[in-house]
């Protein structure tokens, strides 16, 4: 019997079983564990609550014990000894896929070649678009992104050959001559106003880019400062204009469905300010980066590491306050933290943690502390517990995250 014929949530009851005996609540909690780890600090109040693993937590044990994996003593199960065969090689094969696709994925080289091909689809994109329905404002972007595509590959080739700062001011003169080109062309459409048309289709095409430079801006930016590639950072503050770029493409196209063609004209000369504007600060950056000699990230602005910083930070407080429901001094929460964030057991990369590059025994005091101030612990003989506000906040903090929002 081989791991690929396991399904849904059986591979990871068959490795947390690699430890030892767990009843359906431990099971449950090994469940939880993960999830915390995963950077979820949710919590499952009763035995039917929770996700799907939860749901079919017992349907998947049945099957396992169908199939020889997992033998039950009453409410407790253990693997037989054809299940720890089957354990050990799923996570085996878990592990290899894991390391693979993060290194993969925390590859400057690797985010270039993706930044490359995105850069071409989009300007294809744009540049057909604009062209089609004599958008400047659109044909602008797409010149702009069609110089990004220059750009990559000079990145590439800098990661490549350790020539970093080289493609990086490499990048800063395309984007000061894209951006005076546009200018010029914006400029001239107000002097002489050109039909815009406005069909579904285009508005598509902008919303879709826009998204699509969205998410091409916290990669590269993720990389970047991981990777210490200061070409790539300077890619993430280039998509960021385009994420605010199409908004201006979209507020053109409305006004020109109105027959007021100088707004798209307006917004294109927008964007070659934005150009020039990114060109001037990723040349400053060069300039700190060559005094500093340094190559890497760090001579950014510091706004996006404090933010990041800051997620983190309030990760931990939300996680610090649910562990305070189960224990109630500060040794206990930093052995729950080491249980909970090197799952030793279960194949994960701490590249997928919030405690990757957060020191938080160092922080843990700093942690307590604020929330001492915040008034949402509190302390009798050493021994700490939630208030009232500590539970209010904790509840809104895990509505939160269960819907998606980390902040």
């Amino acid at each position: 019997m081989t791991p690929t014929r396991l399904k849904g949530h059986q591979p990871f009851i068959l490795m947390a079983l690699r430890s030892g005996a767990k009843t359906r609540h431990g099971l449950r909690k090994r469940y939880e564990r993960l999830l915390h780890y995963m950077g979820l600090p949710v919590s499952f109040a009763g035995e039917d609550r929770g996700w799907r693993f939860h749901r079919e937590l017992d349907d998947n044990l049945d099957a396992l014990v169908r199939k020889g994996f997992v033998t039950s003593d009453g409410d407790s199960f253990s693997l037989t000894p054809d299940g720890v065969e089957v354990a050990t090689s799923s996570y085996r094969r878990a592990r290899e896929s894991e390391e693979y696709l993060v290194t993969m994925a925390h590859s400057p080289a690797v985010a270039s070649r993706v930044s490359v091909f995105s850069y071409v689809m989009l300007s294809l994109l744009k540049l057909a678009t604009g062209f089609m329905f004599h958008s400047a404002a659109l044909i602008a972007d797409g010149l702009d992104s069609l110089i990004d595509v220059l750009s990559a590959s000079i990145v590439l080739l800098g990661v490549r050959f350790g020539k970093e700062l080289m493609s990086a001011a490499f990048v800063v003169a395309l984007l000061g001559l894209t951006g005076c080109f546009v200018a010029y062309e914006g400029l001239l459409r107000l002097v002489e106003p050109v039909t815009v048309h406005t069909p579904v289709a285009v508005f598509v095409a902008v919303v879709v880019a826009g998204s699509v430079s969205y998410a091409l801006s916290v990669y590269q930016r993720m990389v970047g400062r991981q990777g210490g590639s200061l070409a790539l950072v300077s890619q993430s503050r280039d998509n960021r204009h385009h994420v605010f770029q199409s908004g201006g493409v979209l507020l053109g196209l409305v006004a020109a469905r109105y027959g007021v063609y100088a707004i798209d004209a307006i917004v294109a000369i927008v964007i070659a300010v934005l150009l020039l504007r990114s060109a001037v600060e990723l040349a400053f950056e060069l300039s700190r980066a060559v005094k500093a000699g340094d190559g890497g990230a760090k001579t950014e602005d510091g706004s996006y590491e404090r933010g990041f910083d800051r997620h983190r930070w309030n990760f931990f407080k939300a996680w610090t306050l649910l562990t305070i429901k189960d224990v109630s001094s500060r040794r206990d929460i930093v052995l729950r933290y080491d249980q909970t964030f090197t799952p030793d057991d279960l194949p994960f990369s701490t590249h997928r943690s919030p405690a990757a590059g957060f020191d938080y025994r160092k922080n843990v005091d700093g942690i307590l502390e604020e929330l001492f101030e915040e008034g949402s612990i509190g302390s009798v003989g050493g021994e700490l517990y939630l208030t009232d506000t500590g539970k209010s906040r904790l509840d809104a903090s895990l509505r939160r995250r269960r819907l998606g929002f980390f902040f």
